[in-house]
């Protein structure tokens, strides 16, 4: 299996060469550039192509939600996470709704950035305990209520999305289209008012009866 190819993207030298420094330790990993703006994070993510992106949301350049969405256009299969010391809520809902597949905050320690480049690289998610915990809140006191309008077969796709399976394996497990498992994704979103698969991921997780 081949090494994990990661893009980190900080404007700090110490702190980027930190990142660089704790990736490349690591059997598994390897990066394949480093850079400090915006718009080098989007031509190297075109260029390079690498599975995930680690951005800062301070750097000089477009705004981040803006980088991530040009990086999904120019390098779709690129994963991005988050690495950043804001928790502030425009920041969060912004990125979220961009398509990030995680959002660690910088006082943490290195050991959960190796673990959120694999649980990314394997298609699921990682959030600061934090981040989560704001997400519930803006959530909260629509549970029972969102939940018992998911049909059974919504509740059933929810559930893998929330595994993190892609639609293409849930069209397996539930002998379906892939069509109708995105039709069944999309209303479930609508249902419990999220605008992309990782905020249905932990929506998931924290209002789904394991």
């Amino acid at each position: 299996m081949g090494k994990i190819r990661v893009l980190v993207a900080d404007d700090h030298p110490l702190i980027r060469q930190g990142i660089v420094s704790t990736v490349s330790s690591e059997s598994d990993l390897e990066v394949v550039d480093q850079v400090a703006d915006g718009h080098e994070a989007i031509e190297s993510c075109e260029k390079n192509q690498p599975h995930v992106l680690i951005l800062d949301v301070g750097m000089p350049g477009p705004g981040p939600a803006t980088v991530v969405r040009s990086v999904k256009q120019v390098a779709p299969d690129t994963k991005v996470l988050v690495l950043t010391a804001y928790d502030d809520d425009t920041y969060i809902r912004q990125l979220l709704k961009a398509g990030v597949s995680g959002y660690l905050l910088k006082d943490e320690g290195v050991g959960n950035v190796v673990r959120a480049l694999r649980s990314i690289h394997e298609g699921a998610t990682w959030f600061s305990q934090s981040i989560t915990e704001k997400f519930v809140r803006w959530q909260y006191g629509q549970e029972a209520e969102i939940t018992a309008d998911l049909t059974g077969r919504e509740q059933q796709v929810l559930e893998r999305i929330a595994e993190g399976f892609d639609n293409s394996e849930i069209a397996d497990q539930l002998n379906l289209a892939e069509q109708t498992v995105r039709n069944y994704a999309s209303s479930v979103y609508e249902k419990i008012g999220v605008n992309s698969r990782a905020q249905a991921v932990i929506w998931a997780r924290e209002n789904l009866t394991p």
